[in-house]
């Protein structure tokens, strides 16, 4: 059984006189996991120019699963003007986070947001990024596609905060708030006792992927796929699309002759 490392404690909270959701907590556990997980799996890491990008993506979008009451999966898959490079982020309900770069055209400029609660159908929305900024993006989302006004920060040692109004709440106390401003309006409103705690949520680095599921994958693919990836070789590499883990798939593991 998998031993759960570098555990991201996040906690939410509601302050309750402007009806206002936060969550805070940091992401630096969650990279210490991801290069845990890279390289026990022989993952390449990322370039270390993507940095201070990769964190402050996995620290917003983390924040953005957070937010809901009732955990949901997501995959985000984005591409940012500029960049020949776009990302996968995956956000699973028990809390498993896990990310996956890809090449991509530098003119491209995409982000899609898959959700999915238990039992219920994938929904898919689309957005254009406006920035390279992955806390404007996941800020554009909320407005764009949920209607809801959310700000976010992420200081430069991971630790991050969201910000976001339910039904009624005053999004104005925090809207123009620059980042110091919105970590001490937290604070001013636990010293000041107008926030009740709601909850405390765990997040880790790990991928749900294994080797019957990427068999699985390649067994479902069309016969002309499964000939097309194997053409006459015995077994081929393939990558996990969420991790990036390398898994060998053989011909007598699936239905090709």
């Amino acid at each position: 059984m998998l031993e759960l490392k570098n555990l991201a404690k996040y906690r939410r909270y509601l302050i309750e006189d402007a009806n206002l959701l936060v969550v805070r907590g940091s992401i630096m556990p969650i990279i210490a996991g991801m290069r845990e997980y890279d390289s026990r799996h022989r993952i390449t890491p990322p370039p270390e120019k993507l940095d201070a990008l990769i964190q402050e993506l996995l620290a917003t979008t983390a924040l953005s699963a957070i937010s809901l009451a009732d955990r949901e999966s997501w995959g985000w898959s984005l591409t940012f003007r500029g960049m020949n490079v776009g990302f996968f982020v995956g956000i699973e309900p028990e809390g498993m986070v896990c990310l996956k770069i890809l090449d991509a055209e530098s003119e491209r400029v995409s982000v899609m947001v898959q959700r999915q609660k238990a039992g219920l159908p994938m929904t898919q929305s689309h957005i254009k990024a406006r920035t390279t900024s992955p806390r404007a993006m996941v800020e554009q989302y909320f407005a764009e596609v949920d209607q809801t006004g959310t700000r976010l920060e992420v200081r430069e040692n991971g630790d991050g905060i969201l910000v976001q109004a339910l039904p009624g709440g005053n999004f104005d106390a925090v809207r123009s708030l620059d980042d110091d401003a919105l970590f001490a309006y937290l604070d001013t409103a636990l010293s000041g006792g107008r926030v009740k705690a709601l909850d405390e949520v765990l997040l880790f680095y790990e991928c749900r992927c294994s080797e019957d599921m990427i068999i699985r994958m390649v067994d479902n693919m069309s016969e002309m796929d499964r000939k097309d990836i194997f053409g006459d070789l015995p077994y081929v590499s393939i990558e996990c699309p969420r991790c990036g883990r390398a898994y060998t798939v053989t011909r007598t593991d699936i239905s090709i002759h």
